[in-house]
């Protein structure tokens, strides 16, 4: 049987679209003007406060304290991150998460 030495490549255009979609990061003002921004900015603000005050007693003394700590300090950077999300509109390149029950 003869043997054919003929090599079939196929090209794809994936990386390239990966690297234009991913160069530009927008940067979105009137999301601190919206409700949700006005009230993220408010938890943000009163969130700090909240955990500047519970750092400023002596929470290791008592355990309820410091899972009180944990809390303030994880929800309060759990919500910047979500700021963040929000202001630099990354949840429009992540379909696949429900960002309204977010």
């Amino acid at each position: 049987r003869a043997r054919s030495h003929t090599v079939t490549t196929t090209s794809s255009s994936f990386t390239a679209n990966l690297s234009a979609s991913s160069s530009t990061l927008a940067y979105d003002r009137e999301f601190l003007r919206t409700l949700p921004g006005l009230l993220m900015v408010a938890e943000i603000v009163l969130g700090l406060l909240v955990w500047t005050l519970i750092a400023g007693t002596e929470y290791f003394l008592y355990p309820a304290f410091g899972w009180v700590m944990f809390v303030a300090v994880f929800y309060w950077v759990l919500t910047v991150f979500f700021l963040i999300i929000y202001m630099t509109m990354t949840y429009t390149r992540i379909p696949q998460v429900p960002w309204t029950t977010v």
